[in-house]
């Protein structure tokens, strides 16, 4: 499996809402709603709402485990990330995290007692992510 991380990795939606620091990203070719932290304040985001937007979004894995069965999807389909479950694009050992295929690319953090390098690509993997996932708007 080849990637190319710098792209693979940007997350695409429409801004639905924004404000009091969340910004709620509808995920292209999803009916996800996600409510995700703004990394910048979420009233400084030039992108109007009902417009689209990429970016990186970001969780902290709480423990992630190799998937036996199922799918990409992240849940709830509406709200803040609580569980998600995808294919391993790409393993950065140093940061230590994993770029996610969950529907829509996800960094995740792996767990205080985990190794990046315990995933390879192409793997499915799940795992419950932390409160507060984030989304870093970027201009491409």
């Amino acid at each position: 499996m080849t990637t190319n991380v710098q792209t693979d990795a940007i997350a695409r939606g429409v801004v639905l809402e924004r404000g009091d620091g969340v910004l709620v990203l509808a995920v292209a070719g999803t009916e996800y709603r996600m409510h995700l932290v703004a990394t910048t304040p979420a009233d400084g985001i030039d992108t109007p709402v009902g417009k689209r937007i990429k970016g990186i979004i970001h969780a902290e894995a709480l423990r992630m485990h190799i998937a036996q069965a199922g799918g990409r999807f992240v849940e709830p389909m509406w709200g803040a990330p609580r569980i998600v479950q995808g294919t391993v694009l790409a393993v950065d050992e140093h940061a230590p995290r994993v770029l996610l295929d969950v529907s829509v690319p996800m960094w995740v953090t792996v767990g205080d007692r985990q190794s990046a390098s315990d995933f390879q690509p192409g793997q499915m993997v799940n795992c419950y992510v932390q409160s507060g996932a984030s989304f870093t708007p970027i201009e491409t």
